[in-house]
């Protein structure tokens, strides 16, 4: 039992350290957008939540983050995009990995895999866009003192939730050889 606890904390313990690594290498993907950016730091997140349910994965986004505001600082976003990249994340590891537990033993692993990322997707879809809609125009009142127009409150919210989509999908297809090496080298956790 002993061993079966510190072997999860070290697991998650590298798994938060490599997602915090790969969130490092975040790239711009909607031209002019540079607050808009993609990372695969939920990929550890997401095996985290396969292999130990979905806790895992809150802890691995959350240490991911505040490691982030640690070493880069708040930056021009005061912790916004830490606080978004946080709930997003959250949003499609939680559900992929909730979604996976209940149809493993019921489907096939493929047919599996595809439902839970479907999920994944959509969860980032609509927590990103209602985070956004709630937080975005918080942020440019209290740090930037604008005050968004409807106009540029909807154009930042279409352009963030056309970029969690795009991060959704994206998240899915590198994740699906990863899980699936998870799931063979690890059965004991499923």
């Amino acid at each position: 039992m002993q061993n079966q606890k510190t072997f999860r904390t070290v697991t998650v313990a590298m798994l938060s350290a490599m997602a915090f690594v790969l969130y490092l290498f975040e790239f711009q993907l909607i031209p002019g957008n540079s607050y808009l950016k993609l990372d695969l730091g939920d990929i550890p997140a997401l095996a985290g939540g396969i292999m130990f349910g979905p806790a895992a994965a809150v802890i691995v986004e959350a240490v991911k983050n505040v490691i982030e505001m640690l070493v880069r600082g708040i930056g021009a976003q005061m912790g916004f995009g830490n606080i978004m990249n946080f709930l997003v994340g959250c949003a499609y590891t939680v559900s992929f990995s909730l979604v996976y537990k209940k149809l493993k033993e019921t489907k096939k692993p493929s047919i599996s895999l595809v439902a839970s990322s479907a999920v994944g997707i959509a969860s980032i879809v609509v927590v990103g866009f209602f985070g956004n809609l709630l937080i975005a125009p918080l942020f440019f009142k209290a740090f930037l003192s604008v005050d968004l127009t409807s106009e540029a409150l909807k154009a930042a919210v279409l352009s963030a939730t056309a970029l969690n989509l795009i991060k959704g999908a994206v998240l899915s297809i590198v994740s699906f050889p990863i899980v699936n090496v998870i799931l063979k080298r690890l059965k004991y956790f499923n």
